[in-house]
C-alpha cells in the first residue's frame, strides 16, 4: 500500500514539471488540487532517500543499534564495568535483549545502561524478531482487550476455576499474545535483582500480574513451554501470589450465580501440561497455608483500599481511609484504652493527691517501656522463618511504589530501611525485604495483654501509645530494674513480642535509656553517671528537637549535649525562644520536671486526610467534608466529649509546585487554617457539617491577603478539630439552660434535639 502510494505521488509530481500534456498526463494533472503552481513543481518522494515509513524505521533502528553497539563497547572497556572487573566477557544480561513499555521505575535510560554495561541489547522499538524480555509495570486496558485467543473454552466452575486461577495468579502466565507475541511481560525488578545476585534469574516470578474482570481470559504459553520457579517456597513473592489465590476465592465464592468460567487459550493443551505445574502449586500454596489465615482480613483491606485511590473515586473515602490507617489506630486506641481500664484510672485520680505528696519526699524512680518493633513482631511472632529476615509493614508491596514504610525490624534497618521509607528506596536498599500488611487485630489484643501486664505490677501508669508508657515505681518496694526485668519476661512469654526498658530518676532520662537499650534490652541510668552519659549524646537523641531546631543548632556548631551545656540559657532562649530554649537548656543537663500523668485531659478531637485529596469541584469538596464530620462526631460521641471551637485546616498547592513524589500525597503546600466559636458545644453531626461548610465557603472571600482565595482544585489535605472540650453530660445541662433562654416568650424550652440547629445561628 506504501510503495502504491509513493508511485502515484511520483506519478502525479513528474506530469506537473512536464511541458507537454498528453492525455495521461492530463488526467493525472486532473486529480491534483486546482491551486498548485505549475512554475514551483511538488517535490517527488522517489527522490527522498526513504521510499516509505518502513524503510525509514529500518534504517532509523538500525542506527540505533549501531549506537548503543559502540557505547556498550565503550562501556564494556571501561574501569567501572563489571565485565572488566570480573573478566566476563558476556555479562550477565548476555543474550537479552528488552523492550521498555511506558513509565518504569527505574526509567528506560537507567535500564538502557544496564544493560550497557552488562551485556543485554536495549531494543527502543518493539520486534517480536529481536525482543526477548518485554519490561513494563502497568499495561494499559487497551492492551488487555487486544487479547486475540484461537479456541474458546467453557469450563465449568466448580472443577477448573482453581486450577486455571491458581496457573494464572501464582505463577503469572497471562501471557499477552498479541501484545508481545508469546515473549515473557515482566517487572523492572527483575533488572535489579539479577544485578544484586550478579547472575540471571528465572523470571517466573516476575511476570506482570493483570486482573481483570469476569469473564476470565487466560492465555497458556506455546505448547512444550513450561515454567520453574527455581527460588525457595518461603520467598516474599510467592507469599503475596498466594494471598492474592485467596483473595480471588473469596471473590468468586460470594458470587455463586458464576456457574461458568471462560478461559481462552492460545493452543490446545496437552494431556500432561497440567500435573507438573499443579504439584507445585499445591506444594506452595500448601506451605504457605497457615500465614495466609491469619493474613486474610489484612489483605482483604488492601484489596478494598485498592480499589479508590482519591476522594473521586470512592466515594466512601473517608471511612476506607481510616479503617486502614495506622495512625489512626494509635490515635482512637488511647479512648479505648480508657474504657478498658476506667476502674483502674478512676481509682488513682482519686488517690493523686496524696501520691503526690508521698513521691516528693524520696527520690523517683521512672521506667520507661516500649516494644520492639511492635507493628512487625506482633505480625512475624507466628513465622519463625521470618525472624531472622528483613521485615517491614506497609500497605502496598508495588517494588516501584511511593508507599512509605510504616515500621521495620531491626534486620531491615541494618539495610537502611526505616519509618517513612518509601517502598521503591526500600526495595532499592534490600531487594530481598519482605513487606507484610497490618494486622489490626492482633495489634489490638498485643496492646491490651500489654497494658494488662503494667498495671498489674504499677498504680501509675502513663500510656503514651499501644506499645510504650511511663511506669512511677517509686513507691513501689521492689528495686526498679527487677521490676523492668519481670515486665519484660512476662510481655515475652504473654504475646511472643520483646520490650525494652530504660530506668532512671525522670522522664526523659528514662526514654533516653530504653533508646541505648534496643532491642530486647534494659538499661539504668543512676543519678552520679547522667553527666558522662549526656556528654557525647548527639542533640538529635533528645525528645522534641525537629529538623528545623538541629540545623540551626548545627550552624552554630552544637552538635552533642556537652556543646550546648556550655551555652547560657539566656543565649539559648534569644535564639530559640523562651520555652524550647529552656527545655533545651535542662534537657542537655539531664533536667525534666515532668511527672508520669496517669489521667491527661483531653484538649481536642478531630480528624485530617492528607492523602489522596483531589476535588474536581465545589460539591466534590462539600461530600468530603460532610464524610469528614462524620467521622468527627463519632469520635467526640466515643469520648464522650463536646466542643465549641471548630477549626478548619486546609492544605492548598503551593503555586508552581511540582507533582508530589508519593502517589497522591499532598506535595508541597500552604496550609491555612479559621476558626469558629460556637455558645454552647456539640457534637451533632449536622451541626458540624454546616460549619464546615460555612468556613471553608470563607476561604472563596476575595480579600487583600492572596492565600485567602482557595481554588478547590489545588487542595490537597483537610482536618476538622474541636477544641474548648466539655463532658456531654455537662454540655447537655448547658444546652438546656441557654435553650430555656432564647426560648419562645410563653417559657417553653426546646428540646436538646433542637439545639443543633439553634447554635448555627451566628
Amino acid at each position: 500500500m506504501n510503495s502504491r502510494s509513493s508511485s502515484r505521488a511520483a506519478s502525479n509530481a513528474a506530469a506537473f514539471t512536464s511541458s507537454s500534456a498528453s492525455s495521461g498526463d492530463s488526467r493525472k494533472r486532473s486529480r491534483n488540487p486546482p491551486t498548485t503552481n505549475p512554475q514551483r513543481p511538488l517535490r517527488s518522494k522517489a527522490k527522498s532517500p526513504f521510499a516509505d515509513f518502513r524503510s525509514y524505521m529500518v534504517e532509523k533502528n538500525r542506527k540505533l543499534r549501531a549506537q548503543f553497539q559502540a557505547d556498550a563497547t565503550t562501556s564494556s572497556l571501561g574501569a567501572g564495568s563489571s565485565r572488566a572487573d570480573s573478566g566476563d566477557d558476556k555479562g550477565i544480561f548476555h543474550g537479552v535483549s528488552i523492550f521498555v513499555d511506558g513509565f518504569t521505575i527505574p526509567s528506560s535510560q537507567e535500564l538502557r545502561g544496564y544493560m550497557l554495561k552488562h551485556g543485554g541489547r536495549f531494543e527502543n522499538y518493539f520486534s517480536k524478531h529481536t525482543v526477548t524480555h518485554i519490561i513494563c509495570s502497568n499495561l494499559p486496558d487497551s492492551k488487555m482487550r487486544n487479547l486475540r485467543c484461537e479456541q474458546v473454552f467453557l469450563v465449568n466452575f466448580a472443577s477448573s476455576v482453581l486450577i486455571c486461577s491458581l496457573l494464572s495468579i501464582v505463577f503469572g502466565l497471562f501471557w499477552l499474545r498479541a501484545f508481545s507475541h508469546g515473549l515473557p511481560v515482566v517487572r523492572p525488578q527483575w533488572v535489579l535483582d539479577c544485578l544484586a545476585a550478579n547472575r540471571l534469574l528465572n523470571f517466573c516470578s516476575y511476570f506482570q500480574l493483570i486482573m481483570w474482570g469476569m469473564p476470565m481470559k487466560l492465555v497458556l504459553p506455546p505448547e512444550g513451554q513450561c515454567f520453574r520457579c527455581d527460588g525457595p517456597s518461603g520467598q516474599a513473592s510467592e507469599e503475596l501470589e498466594c494471598m492474592k489465590v485467596e483473595k480471588l476465592f473469596g471473590e468468586i465464592n460470594a458470587n455463586p450465580e458464576s456457574t461458568d468460567l471462560e478461559v481462552k487459550f492460545s493452543v490446545p493443551p496437552a494431556s500432561g501440561a497440567i500435573p507438573t505445574p499443579l504439584s507445585m502449586i499445591n506444594k506452595s500454596y500448601m506451605g504457605h497455608q497457615k500465614i495466609h489465615e491469619s493474613l486474610d482480613s489484612s489483605v482483604n483491606c488492601i484489596g478494598a483500599s485498592n480499589q479508590g485511590h482519591s476522594t473521586l473515586t470512592d466515594p466512601n473515602f473517608v471511612e476506607n481511609y481510616f479503617k486502614s490507617s495506622r495512625l489512626h489506630f494509635i490515635g482512637t486506641w488511647r479512648n479505648r484504652y480508657r474504657k478498658r481500664f476506667s476502674n483502674l484510672l478512676t481509682g488513682y485520680k482519686s488517690s493523686n493527691e496524696k501520691t503526690n505528696c508521698c513521691v516528693t519526699k524520696q527520690k523517683a524512680s521512672i521506667i520507661h517501656v516500649d516494644m520492639d518493633c511492635f507493628f512487625v513482631s506482633v505480625i512475624i511472632r507466628n513465622f519463625p522463618d521470618l525472624v531472622d529476615k528483613p521485615v517491614a509493614v506497609c500497605h502496598s508491596n508495588n517494588p516501584r511504589g511511593t508507599a512509605e514504610i510504616s515500621s521495620a525490624n531491626y534486620v531491615a534497618r541494618n539495610y537502611g530501611v526505616k519509618a517513612g521509607t518509601f517502598v521503591r528506596d526500600a526495595k532499592a536498599c534490600c531487594p530481598h525485604l519482605v513487606i507484610l500488611p497490618y494486622d489490626f487485630e492482633a495489634y489490638e489484643e498485643v496492646a491490651e495483654q500489654f497494658y494488662s501486664i503494667l498495671h498489674k505490677h504499677c498504680s501509675k501508669v502513663q500510656a503514651l501509645s499501644c506499645d510504650e508508657a511511663f511506669l512511677d515505681v517509686t513507691v513501689c518496694d521492689d528495686d526498679p530494674e527487677e521490676i523492668a526485668s519481670m515486665i519484660r519476661k512476662e510481655i515475652e512469654d504473654t504475646t511472643r513480642c520483646t520490650a525494652s526498658a530504660g530506668i532512671a530518676g525522670n522522664l526523659l532520662l528514662a526514654y533516653l535509656a530504653t533508646r541505648s537499650a534496643k532491642p530486647n534490652g534494659q538499661r539504668f541510668i543512676p543519678s552520679e553517671k547522667v553527666e558522662d552519659y549526656l556528654k557525647d549524646l548527639p542533640v538529635m537523641a533528645l525528645p522534641g528537637i525537629g529538623y528545623a531546631t538541629y540545623e540551626k543548632l548545627k550552624s552554630r556548631q552544637i552538635q552533642t549535649c556537652g556543646q550546648m551545656y556550655m551555652i547560657s540559657k539566656e543565649a539559648l532562649q534569644k535564639d530559640f525562644g523562651i520555652r524550647i530554649g529552656d527545655m533545651l537548656w535542662n534537657y542537655c543537663r539531664g533536667i525534666d520536671n515532668r511527672t508520669v500523668e496517669v489521667v491527661q485531659e483531653r484538649k481536642s478531637v478531630g480528624a485530617e486526610v492528607n492523602w489522596g485529596i483531589r476535588f474536581n469541584n465545589l460539591t466534590d469538596c462539600h461530600h468530603f467534608l460532610v464524610n469528614l464530620c462524620k467521622e468527627v462526631s463519632l469520635r467526640l460521641q466515643g469520648c464522650g466529649l463536646q466542643g465549641r471551637a471548630i477549626t478548619l485546616k486546609v492544605k492548598k498547592r503551593k503555586k508552581g509546585a511540582a507533582e508530589p513524589l508519593k502517589f497522591m500525597g499532598c506535595g508541597d503546600c500552604e496550609s491555612v487554617s479559621r476558626s469558629i466559636t460556637v455558645p454552647v458545644a456539640t457534637d451533632n453531626v449536622v451541626a458540624l457539617q454546616r460549619i464546615a461548610k460555612q468556613i471553608f465557603a470563607s476561604f472563596h472571600v476575595e480579600c487583600d491577603y492572596e492565600y485567602s482565595h482557595i481554588d478547590v482544585k489545588e487542595v490537597r489535605g483537610i482536618g476538622l478539630h474541636i477544641t474548648k472540650l466539655e463532658s456531654s453530660d455537662i454540655s447537655r445541662k448547658v444546652q438546656l439552660a441557654f435553650m430555656c433562654l432564647t426560648s419562645d416568650q410563653d417559657g417553653d424550652c426546646l428540646k436538646p434535639e433542637g439545639v443543633a440547629k439553634s447554635t448555627l445561628k451566628f
